[in-house]
């Protein structure tokens, strides 16, 4: 792919976001390449992003996740992020947005960086910034190694739903569509991977199609942001309310979850 990945686990005191990106300068520095962070702390080359970086903090630690562009298909990489291909309207979020920045490659500044002259730089700089120069033995590892205990701990939590979707900013979101017995409205509120509100509306006068919309409704309220989440809320009206989904309004309500689990 081009792109080398690069992840920084630190003690939150002592993270920061420009120390980081200056770690990593450094080390592109030792390989003769031209590399500076900017006001936003992006690593840059002749002003153009070469790397890009997402941070997590929790309780007493920090997580700095970074790529870095030695050799990638940039036309691609720019068609991926454009903002036609992504589908979010309707949706409001308190996170961080991205800031679109030109961006290059490493391997326009240099015929010979590769993914291990990066990896070793960097290891390089980082002893030195943290282990007080003294050098450590990287562990590579394979599809059939069993991992250290300690990194398969961390690799199961930030498999866990918990890591992934659990600390979400919260964010709106507003859907509507059309089916040949009416149109229907939705709108969610989620925080921390959890639907806090939803409210539904449809202008169908049957009442199999208003039962259905208005018990969805409610049932979506709790269930973890998913696209499991609107098969979730009717398992949850049939135990909480049997016999409310029965033969007669199934097909509305299978309706809903297809057209749901598309969007969500």
């Amino acid at each position: 792919m081009g792109n080398s990945i690069y992840t920084i686990f630190m003690p939150r005191e002592a993270f920061s976001r420009r120390a980081n990106a200056e770690l990593v300068t450094r080390a592109l520095q030792q390989l003769d390449l031209p590399a500076a962070v900017n006001e936003r702390h992006d690593i840059v080359v002749d002003n153009h992003k070469v790397s890009g970086s997402a941070y997590k903090l929790i309780s007493a630690r920090a997580y700095h996740h970074g790529t870095m562009l030695i050799d990638a298909d940039t036309r691609l990489l720019k068609g991926c992020l454009s903002k036609k291909y992504m589908n979010k309207d309707g949706m409001e979020s308190k996170g961080v947005a991205s800031v679109p920045s030109p961006v290059t490659n490493l391997r326009d500044y240099s015929y010979t960086v590769d993914h291990q002259q990066f990896s070793e730089a960097v290891l390089d700089e980082f002893v030195k910034a943290y282990n007080e120069g003294q050098q450590v033995q990287p562990v590579v590892i394979n599809s059939v190694q069993q991992l250290p205990e300690q990194v398969e701990k961390t690799r199961q939590e930030l498999a866990s739903w918990d890591w992934i979707y659990g600390q979400t900013p919260e964010f709106t979101y507003k859907l509507a569509r059309e089916f040949d017995w009416g149109h229907v409205d939705l709108f969610l509120r989620a925080r921390h991977g959890l639907i806090t509100e939803a409210v539904a509306t449809t202008d169908a006068v049957g009442a199999h199609e208003v039962t259905v919309v208005s018990a969805l409704e409610v049932a979506l309220k709790g269930c973890r942001y998913s696209h499991d989440a609107p098969q979730q809320a009717i398992e949850k009206i049939n135990q909480e309310i049997p016999g409310l989904i029965t033969n007669e309004n199934m097909d509305i309500a299978s309706e809903l979850i297809s057209w749901l689990r598309k969007r969500l």
